[in-house]
This record gives C-alpha cells, sequence and structure tokens, in this order.
C-alpha cells in the first residue's frame, strides 16, 4: 500500500502569493499536483502514525504562517 496525505490549500488574499506558498510547502517534501487536490506527501511504503501527520501539518502552520493561507489534510492508502 503507498499511504499519501492530500493537502487542499485555500489562498488568503492579503497574504502570500500562491506561488511562494506552493515553494514553501513543496520544501516540506509535497509534490505539487492538478486535480482535486493541490499537493501529496509520500510516505513511500509505510504507514504514518497518528503524530507523524499531525507533525507534518505543525510544519504546513509554521511554513504558513502569515500567508493568509488555511489548508486540509486526508491521509490514507
Amino acid at each position: 500500500m503507498a499511504w499519501k496525505t492530500y493537502l487542499i490549500m485555500y489562498f488568503g488574499t492579503g497574504g502570500m502569493k500562491s506561488s511562494d506558498v506552493s515553494e514553501r510547502v513543496e520544501d516540506l517534501g509535497f509534490e505539487s499536483v492538478i486535480g482535486s487536490v493541490d499537493f501529496v506527501y509520500d510516505w513511500k511504503d509505510r504507514k504514518p502514525t497518528k503524530q507523524e501527520i499531525l507533525a507534518l501539518g505543525d510544519q504546513i502552520v509554521k511554513v504558513l504562517e502569515g500567508s493568509g493561507a488555511v489548508f486540509n489534510l486526508d491521509t490514507h492508502d
């Protein structure tokens, strides 16, 4: 099974440019995709723990601080 975390981003109009937000998220290991989600994080050949998923969310919060963007995470195989 290939566990992945899917990220949907909602950009604000009063903060950072969407291209800058995208770059920051990609620096965390997410891949930009086109479709029903905006980014995908591949956990490779292992199932992540709840704590690992929350830690990834914490990293996203940190890089998005002041950007005006909000997000949604969905992790499954």
